[in-house]
């Protein structure tokens, strides 16, 4: 498998977020007050999957507001083009 890392700042930026976001998510899904409360090993390993689990489907939510934010502002923009054109 090959992977390709971002070149550029704002994508090598977008990944570290990514990863800490995913990082402190897991945290803090298995560190929930009461939670862990079994001494068994699978029961925390159990655990911080699903606080993995949880912290991943948030990224591709974050991705989509991101993306449709850009695209109302590229709309906006693209409307006063527009009108500016048309004015001439």
């Amino acid at each position: 498998m090959n992977i390709k890392m971002p070149r550029t700042l704002q994508g090598q930026i977008t990944s570290s977020l990514i990863l800490a976001l995913v990082i402190v998510g897991t945290a803090f899904v298995s560190n929930i007050a009461g939670v862990a409360q079994g001494d068994s090993v699978l029961t925390k390993i159990f655990l911080v999957f699903f606080g993995a689990i949880i912290a991943l489907q948030v990224v591709p939510g974050l991705i989509l507001i991101g993306a449709m934010i850009r695209g109302l502002t590229t709309l906006t923009r693209k409307e006063a083009l527009r009108e500016a054109n048309a004015k001439k």
